[in-house]
């Protein structure tokens, strides 16, 4: 079965053990995570592991007039109204037997989630302009890029729904917080593109350097359109840094272009991060999923510099010791022999 999640970080491992686990129940899922990140990919793959003999129907439920929602979803009969000149199903007559997706869910103006919960609760259903009920069997997996709760919390969401719609929840992370799978995933694309093309692209590493030093706040979607993009540009099928630059600016909004250095969001956010924790590298790599030496390396990779005090002493302002620095001086002395006078002077101390 091929593998729809491209990434080796601690993160997507986790993403893909879960989908394991979750695909062969019949288990409502919700996929969270910010726009760009592949929640569709997730809902695919879902459905690939199950032993359901039906489509997988996707649904983006912002994507439609609030008018037509229940056209789109239940279907209609022949006559319901104008211009209705034949019955026609809707999305849960498709999916029946299937995976029915539902994107941007938070998107769902309050009177729709009313009518969507209840077709949840009793798998019934009445197409526009019917007299009878229908139903329909199928595995439910929604998507949204904002915090249902704090919109249950806004009055915008409907709490009964939320707890239906969460059976189980996939949280897939930000492409900044596995900037590991940048190469992985720009060779993806660079194979698609030249499968699709007929033109065999190749990037240099200096251009994946380039990738892996950019914030990405567009996410795998970014990432996929920037490697297009530079492939399309570059020069006899070789892609260098000039064309992923190119690529970048010419995607990016005038806020992203004024740091051209590519470490404005990945960066930065580290940074904050670290800074939030008291560059306590160990809670650090626990939110973002990762391990110390992840955190670690990306701390070099992006050439962020903990304070003065902290690179000359290993103390913080408040006199605790900073465990970063404490994990490299370690390390350095491991490598010094026994009876070096940087061991003797560590035992000391």
């Amino acid at each position: 079965m091929q593998e729809l999640i491209i990434g080796e970080s601690f993160a997507i491992r986790q993403v893909r053990a879960l989908i394991r686990t979750l695909a062969p129940t019949n288990l409502p899922v919700l996929v969270q995570g910010p726009t760009g990140t592949g929640k569709e990919l997730v809902a695919q793959a879902l459905h690939s592991r199950c032993d359901r003999a039906g489509a997988l129907v996707c649904f983006n439920v912002c994507a439609i007039a609030d008018t037509m929602f229940e056209d789109a979803l239940f279907g209609h009969v022949r006559g319901a109204f104008t211009g209705a000149c034949s019955d026609a199903s809707g999305y849960l007559a498709e999916a029946n037997g299937g995976t029915l997706f539902l994107d941007e869910i938070s998107r769902l103006p309050l009177p729709l989630q009313a009518k969507l919960l209840r077709v949840i609760e009793t798998g019934e259903y009445r197409p526009v302009g019917g007299r009878a009920n229908r139903r329909s069997c199928f595995r439910l997996v929604s998507a949204s890029n904002e915090s249902l709760g704090d919109l249950i919390g806004e009055g915008v969401f409907r709490s009964d729904l939320y707890f239906r719609l969460r059976g189980a929840v996939v949280n897939v992370p930000a492409l900044r917080d596995r900037i590991e799978d940048v190469r992985l995933l720009a060779d993806h694309f660079v194979r698609t593109t030249s499968e699709s093309r007929r033109v065999a692209y190749q990037m240099t590493s200096g251009a994946y350097g380039r990738l892996e030093r950019h914030g990405w706040p567009g996410n795998v979607r970014e990432l996929r359109h920037v490697v297009e993009l530079a492939c399309t540009i570059a020069v006899a099928g070789r892609v260098e840094v000039e064309h992923t630059d190119a690529a970048l600016s010419a995607g990016a909004p005038q806020s992203v272009r004024e740091r051209p250095d590519g470490q404005r969001n990945a960066a930065d956010a580290l940074k904050e991060l670290l800074e939030a924790n008291d560059w306590d590298t160990a809670r650090v790599a626990a939110s973002l999923g990762v391990s110390r030496k992840t955190v670690y390396e990306r701390i070099r990779r992006l050439g962020i510099a903990s304070p003065r005090r902290q690179r000359h002493s290993g103390e913080n302002c408040d006199g605790s010791v900073d465990p970063f620095l404490v994990s490299t001086r370690a390390v350095r002395l491991r490598s010094e022999p026994l009876d070096s006078p940087q061991r003797r002077s560590a035992g000391e101390s």
